[in-house]
């Protein structure tokens, strides 16, 4: 940025062109017809420049670079820390400042975050300030896909030029979220399955979208469709349902981790370690050290430390006489100890190698009454219906949700096709 004076005369701008003093000019008058309907010609021409916060570089300096002087850098300092500690604005944090060509800035506008900004102005009693919300548009976003080898690589169909770069991948980790109970999508899975949704997103002025929403899923696995249908309890959280009212999330999550399994669950196999047959009473998965272990259900930390030959471990005792073990851990999760009550999807430690483990994985077991069960094959606990006082309201909803999808085609159905229809919804 050039100054003269100590004052504002060029615009700076990111690394690429912006508005230069000379297309301001045109504020002035030049160029542009005149007359009493021209209101630009009574209005004083303004420099506008934009900044960057770089790296090592802190707000007062960026202020005093553009012209300020001490006296108001701390004075706007001041107002600025009673919406956010300057020193916590990070590199790439974007000034917009604007005053008179020749003068010191008198009004700044300050990125916040993606979603706000700070407005300062100069006044005869100082600076004063006001933020505000960046605006977003609501719109609804309609998509299928087709899977072939995985859920990532799905051959899409619908509103795909609504997409931004990387959106799809979050939706496949919300799809995994909101299945969670009802699929491994690691396992299950396959070439062929489809998809539809219905997705309601918040779409900021430079396309980023601050948030979205499943307003409707539909996912046919292995010739069966699974509904899925937002709807929030009276407790206020959301949950999604069948399109019975059935909840899809269950008492118990089916893994911890979502990888892939290395070695399952039977009574005889050759240990790696000890060099012989022994039973293995547990689900091994293959994720790589580090990678955050979820407790399946909530419950009351029984277990937390050494175990042997499971190294470091995790045991939680649940309702209805069931314990979960999630052994060869890195690290146990702080807070985790004897006595602790957990909730179901908290964190409770990190996958290893601990123990008599060649290599990082998670090794998790499932007890019931104290025998071991094969995790992937027991019938899990799963949470109440919805009550039949909600059930009018829900089928209102569902009817509506299920409409928003009616007009994307599911990949591979025959319209009416009769074997399709009867499968929609088996569980």
């Amino acid at each position: 940025m050039l100054m003269n004076g100590g004052g504002l005369t060029v615009v700076a701008a990111l690394g690429i062109s912006a508005l230069t003093w000379g297309a301001l000019s045109l504020f002035s008058g030049a160029g542009n017809p005149k007359g009493p309907s021209d209101r630009s010609a009574a209005r004083p021409p303004r420099a506008i420049a934009l900044d960057t916060l770089s790296a090592g570089q802190t707000l007062a300096e960026l202020m005093a670079k553009n012209g300020l002087d001490p006296a108001q850098i701390h004075e706007i300092g001041q107002v600025v820390r009673e919406y956010k500690l300057p020193r916590t604005f990070r590199p790439g944090m974007v000034v917009r400042l604007a005053g008179a060509p020749g003068a010191t800035p008198d009004r700044l506008r300050i990125q916040m975050d993606d979603d706000s900004y700070l407005r300062l102005t100069a006044t005869d009693s100082g600076w004063v300030a006001r933020k505000e919300v960046v605006p977003v548009v609501v719109d609804t976003l309609r998509l299928a896909g087709r899977i072939q080898s995985s859920l990532w690589l799905a051959e899409l169909s619908g509103e795909v030029e609504k997409l931004g770069e990387g959106e799809f991948k979050e939706f496949v980790y919300h799809l995994a979220d909101v299945y969670a109970w009802k699929l491994d999508f690691t396992r299950d899975i396959r070439s062929g399955d489809a998809f539809r949704v219905a997705i309601e997103r918040e779409v900021r002025p430079n396309g980023s979208v601050r948030a979205r929403r499943f307003l409707a899923i539909e996912l046919r696995n292995r010739g069966r469709v699974l509904s899925a249908i937002p709807y929030t309890r009276e407790n206020g959280r959301l949950e999604y349902f069948d399109t019975e009212g059935k909840p899809l999330r269950g008492a118990f999550l089916r893994y911890p981790v979502p990888y892939r399994v290395t070695s399952g669950y039977t009574n005889r196999r050759y240990h790696p370690v000890l060099k012989r047959y022994r039973p293995h009473q547990g689900i091994d998965y293959g994720a790589p050290r580090g990678t955050p272990v979820q407790a399946t259900a909530s419950g009351t930390v029984t277990r937390a430390g050494a175990a042997g030959s499971f190294g470091r471990l995790v045991e939680i005792r649940h309702v209805g006489g069931i314990r979960t073990r999630y052994a060869h851990l890195n690290a146990i999760a702080r807070g985790v100890r004897v006595g602790a009550v957990v909730g179901q999807g908290q964190v409770i430690g990190r996958v290893g190698a601990s123990g008599l483990a060649t290599g990082s994985h998670l090794h998790y077991e499932f007890l019931q009454n104290g025998r071991h069960r094969n995790p992937l094959a027991v019938q899990l606990p799963s949470v109440p219906a919805l009550e039949a006082a909600h059930m009018p309201e829900f089928r209102a909803l569902r009817d509506a949700s299920l409409a928003l999808i009616a007009a994307v085609p599911m990949p591979g159905e025959t319209a009416g096709d009769p074997a399709l229809a009867a499968a929609s919804d088996e569980r």
